[in-house]
């Protein structure tokens, strides 16, 4: 018995399109045999690898995730053309003023990570990422990624003696938790929240849309996912 899914007519659709534009640019892509599911479809490209295209029918809206391809100039290729498909302008968003941070967590075969971008008008000043502990995920996953670096951007940011800082994030309750917004159900969201009113840090909170080619913010995804492919090579 063949399954079939609620969307997908859309997710044959959409990624059709991408395929088409893929190869107009000599790039050789196909749908990844029986990988269809109710909101997402993959699609094998060249010996890059895979992309993961997603489907969100609330809001009739597409969006992929880079994390199974293997270079970084590869990833930023197939990010250009996908922004083209969908007439996705550049960045907007960044000030390029003062100190600026992209958070973002990655979660894949058991294993969470983190990623944040520290910029300095404009410009790269540091890099954070890391693993994290299971004591640290607590059944969160990928949302235990997206606090760490957050918290792990905050303190940074005391050791360094910066006292005003925007953050470009893409999981809401990153803001809500920390201005004490939402209830804190779980132990690690209010851990979170704790630490966040420990000082006087002025934040300003800028909610991005996740995997919209968001420059800095596919930087930090990439910096998560990086963390994710070491661990699991260097632990086969």
């Amino acid at each position: 018995m063949v399954n079939t899914y609620k969307y997908e007519k859309q997710l044959k659709e959409k990624s059709s399109k991408f395929i088409s534009i893929l190869c107009e640019k000599n790039i050789l892509a196909d749908v990844t045999e029986d990988s269809l599911r109710e909101y997402s479809i993959k699609i094998s490209v060249n010996n890059f690898g895979t992309v993961n295209l997603y489907y969100k029918p609330t809001q009739d809206t597409y969006s992929i995730s880079l994390h199974e391809i293997k270079g970084k100039d590869e990833s930023a290729l197939i990010r250009r053309i996908w922004n083209e498909l969908n007439s996705i302008e550049e960045d907007k968003i960044y000030k390029d003023r003062g100190y600026e941070i992209d958070v973002d967590g990655s979660y894949r075969k058991g294993i969470t990570s983190f990623g944040a971008v520290i910029r300095k008008d404009g410009k790269v000043i540091e890099e954070l990422s890391g693993i994290l502990e299971l004591s640290e995920v607590q059944g969160s996953h990928q949302i235990a990624g997206e606090i760490k670096a957050v918290t792990e951007s905050i303190k940074w940011c005391r050791e360094n003696n910066i006292q005003d800082v925007t953050i470009y994030y893409d999981y809401k309750g990153l803001e809500k938790w920390a201005r004490g917004h939402w209830k804190t159900k779980k132990l690690v969201s209010k851990e979170y929240a704790d630490f966040m009113r420990e000082d006087n840090i002025k934040i300003h909170w800028i909610k991005i849309q996740s995997h919209t080619g968001k420059k800095w913010n596919e930087h930090a995804d990439n910096l998560a996912s990086d963390e994710i492919k070491r661990f699991l090579k260097n632990n086969k």
